[in-house]
């Protein structure tokens, strides 16, 4: 299993490898790890061995013969390794935020907000976000939850049933007219969900689609 710090170089040299669409050479992740070159080859090697990283060694252009250059490819297993990393970080985060929506009262909503506010990754900010929706809906009164329910389940497309859920709430709080910070906060982040939703593959639109239904079977 990786160290932490092996980790952290296997994500620069799998990040620069999207972004350049090309083999990394070691004074790129140097630079983006802000350490020596050499220690970034010696690691880099290290992860070699492991079948985490591959090297291809290329001469300069225009040269027919002389030294090569190595650079540094991610391979499958590496893929597979934050996949796995992916997966379980996921998990952690649905089953907290399953468990704070079924337990929750307004003190819990507060908290959703203020942990959503620092969310990193699109994903999260919009599992935070749904479940604070959520949390809100549940508090107003006259809105029925087993309504809501059916009428997302009813969406074929995901995306259609986070933006519908979302919307319902954010239209439910402006008939109730909006009163405290709480739901200030709420209505302003709406176009900030709209936008991270969008930036995400469906596989992570699946896993929020999959996420609200499993909310609402425990808020009704």
């Amino acid at each position: 299993m990786l160290a932490n710090r092996r980790k952290e170089f296997l994500k620069a040299v799998t990040e620069l490898y999207e972004e350049k669409k090309e083999p990394v050479h070691y004074s790129d992740v140097a630079e983006k790890m802000k350490i020596s070159k050499w220690t970034a080859y010696d690691v880099l090697k290290e992860l070699e061995k492991g079948e985490y990283v591959k090297a291809e060694y290329y001469l300069e252009e225009g040269k027919s013969q002389g030294r090569s250059t190595v650079r540094f490819v991610p391979t499958e297993k590496a893929y597979q390794l934050f996949e796995r990393v992916e997966n379980n970080e996921w998990k952690i985060l649905r089953d907290n935020l399953i468990d704070r929506v079924k337990n929750g009262k307004s003190a819990s909503l507060e908290e959703l907000l203020h942990e959503m506010f620092h969310a990193s990754k699109p994903l999260e900010f919009c599992a935070y976000a749904i479940a604070a929706f959520l949390l809100k809906l549940r508090m107003m009164t006259g809105i029925s939850l087993e309504s809501i329910e059916s009428n997302i389940l009813a969406c074929v497309n995901p995306t259609s049933s986070l933006i519908l859920f979302v919307g319902t709430v954010l239209g439910a709080s402006l008939y109730n007219r909006i009163k405290s910070d709480v739901d200030k906060v709420l209505s302003e982040n709406v176009k900030k969900f709209y936008t991270y939703l969008n930036e995400l593959d469906q596989k992570d639109i699946h896993l929020l689609n999959n996420f609200l239904k499993d909310l609402l079977a425990v808020a009704v």
